[in-house]
C-alpha cells in the first residue's frame, strides 16, 4: 500500500481518527490522534514530535546527559502504509506505525524501525532473510485500591479452567486481533496465577515486531475495558512466575524458499550456518541481555532453576538453555529465551540479527548442546562444563552492551548511546529509592 492507497482506505473504512504510533527508547507506545481534515498532510509528510521525547525514562524524567533536549528540534513521524490497521474496539479509529524522518523527509538514524530495516538490508546483502515470531507472557490482575494487585485467577498451567474462567476476555482478544489481520498461533493459561501466553504468526522482522506491539496494545486495552490490568512486567511479585518474551528465529535465503538454519536431515538440528548463527548469539549473549532485559526488574526473573535462562548455552528441547531448538523435524528453529517485554523490540531484533550475522561471518562454534537442566547445576558444575552465567544484574548487562562493538554498531550512533543513558538514569533512580522491603526489614528493628 502506498500513501495514496492509504488515504483511500481511510476514506473507505470511515475513519475519523488516525493514530501515528512510534515507540520511544524504552519501547513505550506514543502517538497523537489526527482528525480527518489532517489525514492527507500527515500521511504524506508526517506529524511533528520533539526528539527530546525519545530519551525519557519510564517515569517521564529526562535521561542524564541526554543528547536530545529542548533545543534539539523535531522528527517527523511518517505513517508506514503497510502497517495500517483499524482498531475495532475504538470507534472510527485506526493506527499506523511510523518511520521517524528528519524534518526534510530524509531517513534518520534515531528511528528504531529504520535501524531494524537497515539490519534486514544487511542480511539481504549477505544472502539471507529472516523469519521472526515473538511469544510474550503477561499477567492479569485486579487492583485492590491500596496499591496492591490480585491475580484474576489461581488456575493451573494449561488448564481448561484457566481458559474458561476468563473466556470473554481471551476470545475477544483473539477475535479483535483477527479482525486487525493478526493471526494468533496459540493462546493459553501459563504457569503462574493469572498468567497467560500467546504468540502471533511468524513473518519478516518488521512485520513480526509490529504485530507483537499491537498484540500488547490490544491486550492491555481490552483488559482495561474489562476492569483488569494486563501487565507484561518481567517479575510483578517475587512469589509469582515472571513474564518473558521468547523470540523465535530462522534464517532463510533471500527468496524465502529455503530454510538455512536447519540441518540436511530431520534429526540434524542445525546446519553449519545455523551453528554459526547460534555461536554469534552465545558470543554476544551478555550484551543481548542488556538490550532485551533492560530493567532492574528483569534480573529478578533471570534466575537459575526458574524456567527462565540464567546460563549461556544452547540445547535441543531444553527450556533451561538460552538458545533452544524446540525439537527435531518440523520443529527446528531457534528460540532465544532471555528477553522480556521491557525491551524495545525493534532494538532487540536488530541486536539478535546482528549477533547471529557476526557469528556467521566469523564462523563461531556454539559448542556442544546442553543436555541437562543447567539451572540446577552448581556454580562449580557449570564452570567445569564451560557454561557461563548471563549477567546477574542490570549494571553488568549494560556494561557488557556498552563494550560490545558489534551490537552497539547495529543500534547505531544515535540509539545505542541514548538507550544506555536512559537505562543508567532509571537505574540511578532505583538505587536511591527506599523500597517497601527496606521499611519492613529495618524500620522497627533498627
Amino acid at each position: 500500500m502506498n500513501t495514496e492507497q492509504l488515504l483511500q482506505r481511510l476514506e473507505e473504512d470511515g475513519i475519523d481518527h488516525l493514530w501515528p504510533v512510534y515507540h520511544d527508547y524504552n519501547g513505550l507506545a506514543c502517538a497523537k490522534t489526527v482528525p480527518r481534515m489532517r489525514f492527507a498532510s500527515v500521511v504524506e509528510n508526517g506529524i511533528v514530535f520533539a526528539r527530546a521525547n525519545l530519551n525519557f525514562t519510564t517515569d517521564d524524567q529526562q535521561a542524564y546527559g541526554a543528547r536530545f533536549l529542548a533545543d534539539s528540534g523535531d522528527f517527523m513521524a511518517v505513517p508506514d502504509p503497510s502497517s495500517y490497521t483499524i482498531l475495532p474496539y475504538r470507534q472510527r479509529t485506526a493506527q499506523a506505525h511510523v518511520f521517524m524522518r528528519q524534518e526534510d523527509g530524509a531517513p534518520w538514524d534515531g528511528c528504531p524501525r529504520t535501524r531494524l530495516q537497515l539490519m534486514v538490508d544487511r542480511l539481504a546483502a549477505a544472502g539471507y532473510s529472516a523469519q521472526v515470531a515473538l511469544e510474550p507472557e503477561f499477567t492479569l490482575f485486579y487492583a485492590d485500591g491500596s496499591g496492591e494487585y490480585m491475580p484474576v485467577d489461581h488456575d493451573g498451567m494449561f488448564t481448561v479452567d484457566g481458559l474458561d474462567r476468563n473466556y470473554d476476555f481471551l476470545q475477544e482478544l483473539v477475535e479483535t486481533l483477527d479482525a486487525m489481520g493478526i493471526q494468533m498461533e496459540q493462546l493459553g493459561k501459563e504457569y503462574g496465577p493469572g498468567q497467560y501466553e500467546g504468540s502471533t504468526r511468524h513473518g519478516d522482522p518488521i512485520r513480526a515486531v509490529d504485530q507483537y506491539l499491537i498484540y500488547k496494545q490490544v491486550a492491555r486495552a481490552l483488559a482495561r475495558d474489562a476492569g483488569m490490568i494486563a501487565t507484561f512486567m518481567p517479575k510483578p511479585y517475587a512469589h509469582l512466575p515472571g513474564n518473558g518474551l521468547h523470540v523465535h528465529l530462522s534464517l532463510w535465503d533471500t527468496a524465502g524458499q529455503q530454510d538455512l538454519t536447519v540441518g540436511a536431515n530431520a534429526n540434524e538440528p542445525l546446519s553449519a550456518i545455523g551453528q554459526h548463527f547460534v555461536g554469534g548469539l552465545l558470543a554476544h549473549a551478555r550484551a543481548l541481555t542488556g538490550v532485551g532485559a533492560c530493567t532492574v526488574n528483569s534480573y529478578k526473573r533471570l534466575l537459575p532453576a526458574s524456567w527462565a535462562p540464567a546460563h549461556i548455552c544452547w540445547g535441543v528441547g531444553n527450556r533451561a538453555a538460552l538458545v533452544r531448538i524446540p525439537g527435531l523435524g518440523a520443529r527446528r528453529h531457534l528460540e532465544f529465551r532471555a528477553g522480556d517485554n521491557s525491551a524495545n523490540p525493534y532494538f532487540y531484533i536488530t541486536a539478535l540479527l546482528a549477533a547471529g550475522l557476526d557469528g556467521i561471518a566469523r564462523q563461531l562454534d556454539p559448542g556442544a548442546p546442553a543436555n541437562v537442566d543447567v539451572g540446577h547445576l552448581s556454580a562449580a558444575e557449570a564452570a567445569a562444563a564451560g557454561i557461563q552465567f548471563l549477567p546477574r544484574t542490570l549494571p553488568e548487562a549494560l556494561d557488557a552492551l556498552e563494550k560490545d562493538a558489534v551490537i552497539m554498531d547495529a543500534l547505531g550512533p544515535v540509539i545505542g548511546p541514548e538507550f544506555l543513558k536512559v537505562k543508567w538514569t532509571e537505574l540511578d533512580a532505583y538505587n536511591v529509592e527506599v523500597h517497601g522491603w527496606e521499611r519492613n526489614s529495618y524500620l522497627q528493628t533498627l
